[in-house]
């Protein structure tokens, strides 16, 4: 059978003939086929943040970093995959493991880089503790699946479920730990998983400060699980698998459901009288803020009447004086009046004194006699005073009007 085939540029195929036998051809290509078979071949391409992987038939296995591209060959390969390789941060790091022979070597690789293993490399798997997925609140085995390491700080949650106080009462002791990853050698030789380590060892912790104190002294000693000395099993633990831990935080507690709702009831009753107090308190400040507005209110209307009262009196002075003043002037005027009047009747008498002087004077010259003259004018005087005497030489004066 006879068949012709294109083959396009950019192209490969696999030519296999009736004896088993492959040739490859690329493109373009125009192919007259005679009992031979065509099978169209992929080319595989990595970026420069990828690699290839690919398997051999004779069992081997080789990578090859991008940017790359290579025809499958269907004598030579079994599979090529394009892979991504691993983006590490500065704050990130890998467990690298090589095998040489029958050894296997570990290394510790650190970003920042872009890492793509060897044929002959895998990385370290670490299962660790985690949030339970139905109940985050807790933590279960394996939940934290990763190979990325963070070597920056980093924290948890932790519950501490059921611990006993000396008087028997049943907490739950919330905490938040902050750590470190200081040696990761140490860390792989030492532990399979920190985080359960610090589970165990916070509750041991917790467990001695609690066992120890009954209920009311734990609510008063709560502070003290702030502090790094109340954890000694946890600092020891830390430091023997290669961590640091910085601090930890009490988050608070939970009780059982009875101890819970009388602790809920007496806290209500606290802070309600707390709040009575206050509201007390506040009233009793806002009367005292409203007595002492209320005295300076009244100090600064005495101030203000005193000073009315003063401006009034300054006043009423102002006039007394004005009136004192008109009535000075008012009287040196009637005086001057006064004055005037009897000059001016002075004069007119002076006058007057004067004329009828030259009037007597002028009748002397005349020869009239003056004392005849004046005794015919009064006639009737306005008062007669009589003088008369006694023997004895005392005289008597009576007056007659």
């Amino acid at each position: 059978m006879i068949s012709i085939k294109t083959v396009r540029q950019g192209e490969r195929v696999a030519i296999w003939d009736y004896k088993g036998r492959v040739e490859y051809v690329d493109g373009p290509r125009r192919l007259i086929l005679f009992r031979k078979s065509i099978e169209p071949l992929r080319q595989y391409c990595a970026g420069a943040d990828q690699y290839l992987s690919i398997e051999f038939v004779d069992g081997h296995c080789e990578h090859q970093r991008g940017p790359i591209s290579i025809w499958y060959d269907p004598v030579q390969h079994l599979s090529i995959d394009v892979i991504t390789a691993l983006e590490l941060d500065s704050h990130e790091a890998i467990v690298v493991y090589r095998r040489i022979g029958n050894e296997v070597h570990r290394r510790v690789e650190r970003g920042p880089m872009l890492f793509v293993p060897e044929e002959n490399e895998w990385l370290h798997d670490f299962r660790w503790h985690g949030a339970d997925p139905k109940d985050p609140a807790h933590k279960v085995p394996r939940a934290l699946n990763f190979n990325k390491l963070r070597v920056i700080p980093d924290q948890t949650y932790y519950l501490v479920d059921e611990v006993r106080t000396a008087d028997d009462a049943l907490l739950t002791v919330k905490l938040m730990i902050f750590f470190e990853l200081s040696d990761i050698e140490k860390m792989l030789d030492q532990t399979h998983d920190p985080i359960a380590d610090f589970i165990n060892a916070v509750t041991a912790d917790v467990v001695d400060f609690t066992g120890t104190r009954s209920f009311e002294a734990f609510k008063q000693d709560t502070e003290q699980l702030n502090e790094l000395e109340s954890y000694q099993n946890l600092l020891a633990r830390a430091a023997r698998i290669g961590y640091q831990v910085n601090k930890v935080v009490y988050r608070g507690y939970t009780a059982g459901e009875t101890l819970q709702t009388m602790h809920d009831s007496a806290i209500e009753a606290r802070t309600r009288l707390k709040l009575d107090a206050e509201t007390e308190i506040q009233a009793q400040e806002l009367a005292d803020v409203q007595l002492a507005r209320e005295a300076i209110r009244a100090e600064k209307r005495q101030e203000m009447e005193s000073k009315q009262t003063e401006h009034d009196i300054h006043l009423q002075r102002l006039q007394h004086d004005e009136q004192i003043h008109q009535q000075a002037e008012l009287q040196l005027a009637d005086e001057e009046t006064s004055r005037r009047v009897n000059q001016i009747e002075l004069e007119h008498q002076r006058a007057k004194n004067e004329e009828q002087g030259r009037y007597l004077a002028a009748m002397r010259e005349m020869q009239i006699d003056l004392t005849r003259y004046l005794v015919a004018q009064y006639q009737n005087p306005d008062r007669l005073i009589r003088i008369s005497g006694d023997h004895d030489a005392n005289l008597h004066l009576h007056e007659e009007n």
